[in-house]
């Protein structure tokens, strides 16, 4: 019982002394923050990044709470997207972070939500006579707010999700800029006007990656070159027609 006693009070010691050299440790200046470095930041100042996420120089980086940080980010406009937070001992914080980019706009009363392809609201801005990303018409939105996800009524829960396919795959196949307007009144009909005033009958949204392809295609670019306007059918996936206006139907190669 002795020598069990006296094995317990070394192993008390030990972890006394384990405890006190962690305390002087962390109370040094040896992991207190010396470098803070953001990747994949573009649009937005690496200050502004380090600004929002909480984190200041000369901090002790065991002190540091990711999840908190993440937030702090994730919360702030313009909302980047935190894919990670690396701690480099002693000192050195490295965030790596995604930027939002616009996909669209949802025109509401007098204002553009200004939304990217997940539907997360990064802006609203006033509404003006052009704009630079595609309308969406043909939704009844429930509520929105600026730095959370755009909210349709119950009964367009599938008009949401048909568009958050439409958006991914538009940004996909870079097409962003020839749009006008995404018109899902009906998600089954899925409609698209180009800036060129073209229609795109795109029908239900499948294979969307291939039926949009064909905006990138050299048939369309002859279209364009020709300056016809009309009606592009690609609603069958690996078919396009296009109708020119008040002209029969024509087969696209």
């Amino acid at each position: 019982m002795k020598g069990h006693g006296t094995r317990l009070g070394i192993l008390m010691i030990l972890i006394l002394l384990v405890c006190i050299t962690a305390i002087v440790f962390l109370g040094t200046d040896t992991f207190s923050i010396k470098k803070i470095t953001v990747y994949g930041n573009n649009a937005v100042d690496e200050a502004v990044i380090i600004n929002t996420s909480g984190i200041s120089y000369n901090d002790n980086i065991f002190k540091i709470n990711k999840a908190l940080v993440k937030q702090r980010i994730e919360n702030s406009p313009p909302y980047p997207i935190v894919l990670s937070i690396l701690l480099k001992l002693p000192n050195e914080v490295e965030i790596k972070v995604q930027e939002r980019t616009p996909a669209a706009v949802v025109p509401y009363l007098s204002s553009n939500l200004v939304i990217d392809k997940t539907c997360f609201i990064i802006d609203i801005e006033k509404q003006r006579a052009e704009t630079s990303y595609p309308s969406i018409e043909g939704v009844i939105i429930q509520s929105f707010a600026k730095g959370s996800k755009l909210k349709l009524i119950e009964s367009e829960s599938f008009k949401l999700r048909v568009l958050l396919n439409l958006l991914e795959s538009i940004c996909k196949q870079g097409v962003g800029d020839i749009l006008a307007t995404i018109n899902i009144e009906d998600p089954d009909n899925l409609k698209l006007y180009t800036r060129d005033g073209i229609e795109i009958v795109v029908g239900q949204a499948v294979e969307l990656d291939r039926k949009l392809g064909w905006l990138r295609s050299d048939a369309y670019s002859e279209l364009l070159r020709q300056g016809l306007k009309g009606t592009l059918d690609v609603s069958v996936p690996g078919k396009a027609i296009f109708k020119p206006e008040e002209q029969k139907s024509e087969v696209v190669d």
